[in-house]
């Protein structure tokens, strides 16, 4: 099963790619994003044929990658190729994308093997591509690579995984903590439309992230009020609002998880918030 669609938002055009090997197990899509020659993300290797058919007759002068998650950076090498045009990003996505990295079975499964992509120049701060000039902002928390684009004189926020909504699961090596220092920097910029990997919000998307900060941080009090009362195991994850999702957590061998929600509140909880 293959998932295609498309939206405009004034200059930018969006492209959302998803595949599932299988009917009865739902695709994980994600948003690829062009302005005015720049590609931002490049959504995942199963769906490539179809990328580079997408974008094949539009101009692509530079591609960035918010992250090294293989779901963004899958096609860079493929379309950088036949482009011809450099590839931008975090210094450390930069690093983890020269080389095919390891993959877990389900990650294989959803999104597809990865290719090496040496090369990758980070990112100038800021950078232009045609008309608009592009701040790339650190935001660490979903992963420890995550890069935003703002685009301030149009308050566009291209926001890769930083933006996904009420979370009620952890991948393994999220960070919670990371995540709020994250959304609160971002607060301090002026924003209204958010084009965000899985979810867009094209208006009010500046209310949209303060609703996720307050979620995360209300998330958090909750959570370590419970267990300094000495609540445990799956009476916390009830105190927190949250189930696990066993087949999920088993299917991503063990990757995927409330559990790791929970972890990462608990294992940095002398961080102040």
């Amino acid at each position: 099963m293959k998932i295609r669609q498309t939206l405009e938002h004034g200059p930018v055009r969006g492209y959302r790619f998803g595949y599932s090997p299988v009917r009865w197990m739902r695709a994980v899509p994600v948003w690829c994003y062009y302005l005015d020659g720049l590609l931002i993300d490049t959504a995942q290797r199963h769906m490539q044929q179809e990328v580079l058919q997408t974008f094949a007759s539009l101009p692509i002068d530079q591609i960035a990658l918010t992250h090294f998650h293989e779901d963004h950076s899958g096609n860079a090498a493929a379309l950088r190729q036949r482009h011809n045009c450099p590839v931008l990003a975090g210094p450390l996505t930069a690093e983890r994308v020269a080389r095919p990295f390891s993959l877990l079975p389900y990650e294989r499964f959803w999104f597809g093997q990865i290719d090496g992509c040496p090369g990758v120049v980070p990112f100038p701060a800021p950078f232009r591509t045609g008309a608009y000039a592009l701040q790339p902002i650190p935001t660490y928390g979903h992963s420890d690579d995550h890069h935003v684009l703002l685009e301030p004189n149009e308050g566009w926020l291209f926001a890769g995984d930083f933006y996904i909504g009420n979370l009620k699961i952890f991948r393994r090596g999220e960070n919670i903590y990371q995540m709020i220092n994250s959304t609160r920097q971002v607060l301090g910029y002026d924003f209204d439309t958010l084009f965000c990997g899985h979810n867009p919000v094209l208006t009010n998307g500046r209310r949209a992230v303060e609703q996720k900060l307050h979620y995360l941080e209300t998330l958090v009090e909750r959570v370590l009020t419970a267990y300094r009362r000495g609540v445990r195991g799956a009476a916390l994850l009830r105190a927190a609002g949250l189930r696990e999702t066993w087949w999920l957590r088993a299917f991503t061998s063990n990757d995927v998880s409330a559990h790791h929600l929970i972890r990462s509140i608990l294992t940095d909880a002398e961080k102040p918030l």
